[in-house]
């Protein structure tokens, strides 16, 4: 399917082949930290659980456009620091067969989160973070030494 051939339905999304979300390019639009989440209770004396999350926007330079975006975690197992992709993908694409049927919300959006998870995403979203928000350390001052601390 070439991207001219892509519709926007009246329903919102953009329906299209698994076959022909494979051959489109995806984008990196924004990522961002998530500030509103609540660490799990940590039942261990002294300890708190600290996570850091987000959200990554992704998308198409088709007509129309196709946009995904999904939350993900900074995971650490065994000393290495890594994305992963958390929940579902939300989307306007909506999977169809080869005879132009949808395969439904619950198909697509597994395939989708197949597809995101192939996607070499994780470098992109880690230097987009790390350079979005080292400007934010950097423009801190200390003001008092540490002898009077």
């Amino acid at each position: 399917m070439m991207s001219g051939a892509l519709r926007l339905s009246d329903d919102g999304y953009v329906r299209l082949t698994l076959a022909a979300l494979r051959t489109i390019k995806l984008t990196h639009l924004i990522s961002e930290l998530d500030p509103d989440t609540r660490p799990s209770p940590c039942r261990a004396s002294g300890a708190s659980a600290a996570s850091i999350v987000g959200f990554t926007e992704w998308v198409s330079h088709t007509t129309p456009a196709l946009s995904l975006g999904w939350d993900w975690r900074i995971a650490t197992i065994a000393g290495q620091v890594r994305y992963e992709r958390e929940g579902e993908v939300r989307s306007n694409a909506m999977l169809i067969n080869v005879r132009g049927r949808d395969l439904g919300e619950t198909a697509s959006g597994v395939l989708l989160c197949i597809a995101v998870d192939r996607l070499e995403w994780k470098q992109v979203v880690d230097d987009y973070i790390s350079n979005r928000y080292a400007r934010h350390l950097s423009t801190l001052t200390v003001t008092e030494s540490r002898t009077s601390l």
